[in-house]
């Protein structure tokens, strides 16, 4: 079954997000200052990262909701998300390391490139928890993506593991990883900011949230609970933020806020049958590219910046370049880049049967 709203959903959330990092670079400022009002929305751009997690829970709980999760089924299961996800990956990190030895050779610098042991703790998305700085930033959402698959994954084979000898396995798990993700949020348990962007365990409620709505929409638990919990967030949310940073969207509060709203949005239009919808070829077409856009758009938007820079200087005009040029180099590298890794890694991932 093809979500084409989920589709969309990412094209739109990895589009906010080139659009964030270029406004954090800096490539618009004279703009803004003269136009504030346009960039208002665009300068958020981090908040498109909980609508990735939300999608994550939601779609990994749609493709394991009919499988008898067993030890084969995880291996295989692993191995498809690793076909999967790390060709375009590994790709990205080359780009990376390609273009800053591109970089400094045209500024007639040394290339200091990356230690043989940085690059390895990278392929097997390790860096943060054993202390190496990321490649690039947008790196520690792809670690704790992969956490959250494996996690959850392990969860599901749990369940079935005590199935035999506990008839309320299932209601026994939800309540465990519902208790256990609430408390970060109620702030009963805090990781210290060096651990914040390394586990998994202060973003679970962001990635439990899609999947509570799938499960509600398959009636798998009430409605109420999804509903509660996503309340819950949105309370303890507001509550845990002061009069003056409530209406400030840098508020780290807002990530959960983004979340909740994400997965209230999926469960309804799921609910209305309404999944189907947007099947509109431009978004799809950003949609079926989007983890390659989020996964280059970092080196491009900084190549193709200096390159405007050097051609029109640094003005306001520049700025008004730059709001299409960087996008639109942007797209087309991610498409250039979909077809020489995810393409084929796609294909090659639906071959790997889960069963038997």
């Amino acid at each position: 079954m093809r979500f084409h709203l989920i589709d969309a959903l990412r094209g739109f959330a990895a589009s906010w997000i080139v659009l964030g990092h270029a406004f954090e670079g800096k490539y618009f400022s004279h703009l803004a200052e003269h136009l504030p009002q346009l960039f208002w929305f665009i300068k958020y751009g981090y908040l498109a990262v909980p609508i990735f997690f939300v999608i994550s829970g939601f779609v990994i709980a749609h493709s394991l909701s009919n499988d008898y999760v067993d030890g084969k089924y995880f291996l295989r299961f692993t191995l498809r998300r690793t076909v999967r996800l790390d060709p375009a990956y590994w790709g990205s990190i080359l780009l990376v390391i390609s273009l800053s030895w591109v970089a400094a050779k045209v500024s007639g610098e040394t290339f200091d490139g990356p230690e043989p042991s940085t690059i390895l703790s990278h392929i097997f998305y390790l860096q943060a928890l054993i202390g190496t700085p990321h490649l690039i930033s947008v790196y520690w959402t792809l670690c704790l993506e992969i956490q959250f698959y494996l996690i959850f994954c392990g969860l599901m084979y749990f369940t079935e593991k005590i199935r035999p000898c506990c008839s309320m396995a299932f209601q026994a798990v939800l309540l465990f990883i519902t208790s256990a993700s609430l408390l970060w949020p109620l702030k009963i348990v805090d990781t210290p900011q060096p651990l914040h962007h390394i586990i998994f365990l202060p973003y679970w409620h962001s990635f439990l949230l899609g999947v509570f709505s799938f499960w509600c929409w398959k009636k798998l638990i009430p409605q109420s609970y999804f509903y509660l919990y996503a309340l819950t967030l949105a309370a303890v949310t507001i509550y845990n933020s002061s009069y003056s940073t409530l209406f400030d969207m840098r508020n780290p509060s807002y990530f959960t806020l983004s979340s909740v709203l994400t997965a209230l949005f999926v469960h309804e239009c799921a609910r209305l049958n309404k999944l189907s919808s947007t099947n509109w070829r431009w978004i799809q077409f950003l949609g079926a590219m989007s983890y390659s856009l989020y996964l280059t758009h970092i080196p491009i938007l900084a190549a193709t910046g200096y390159v405007t820079r050097k051609i029109f200087g640094d003005s306001i005009y520049t700025d008004i370049v730059n709001l299409i040029i960087l996008p639109s180099a942007c797209i087309i590298f991610a498409f250039i880049f979909w077809y020489l890794f995810e393409k084929w890694s796609i294909k090659l991932s639906k071959r790997i049967k889960l069963h038997e």
